[in-house]
């Protein structure tokens, strides 16, 4: 189905029969009962190491939900966190000056997040 116009949406990808495999494949895995559950047992591990790391060094809150998660600071400045985690290997972000952002790919694996929180426990203990 398309609402566009011939011209209306450019690139170089759009319509092929490539695309519309990816995106069926998606779908199709997304829809399977067992994936979601274990996106959301695998969120619950990433929140819940984030909520013990923060309570060791002192930071905030976990907020969020699934695999989307963020991480209140105290007393760092999370620019200068996110650029020595990036350093170290570890893509995360900043969308304010004192809150990290989580959010890993949705097939995230438990050795990935352990491996992560010892990477980010790095980063924060030297600030």
């Amino acid at each position: 189905a398309s609402c566009f116009e011939y011209g209306d949406q450019r690139g170089t990808f759009n319509g092929s029969a490539l695309m519309a495999a990816i995106g069926s494949a998606v779908v199709e895995t997304v829809a399977r009962p067992e994936f979601l559950a274990t996106v959301a047992a695998t969120g619950d591990y990433l929140a819940q190491n984030l909520r013990e790391l923060s309570a060791a060094l002192g930071h905030g809150e976990v907020r969020g939900r699934g695999l989307l998660l963020a991480l209140q600071l105290n007393g760092l400045d999370a620019s200068k966190v996110v650029q020595s985690a990036l350093d170290r290997g570890l893509l995360i972000n900043a969308p304010r000056p004192d809150t990290l952002r989580f959010m890993p790919a949705l097939n995230v694996t438990r050795t990935d997040i352990d491996r992560m929180r010892e990477l980010l426990e790095g980063v924060l203990r030297e600030g």
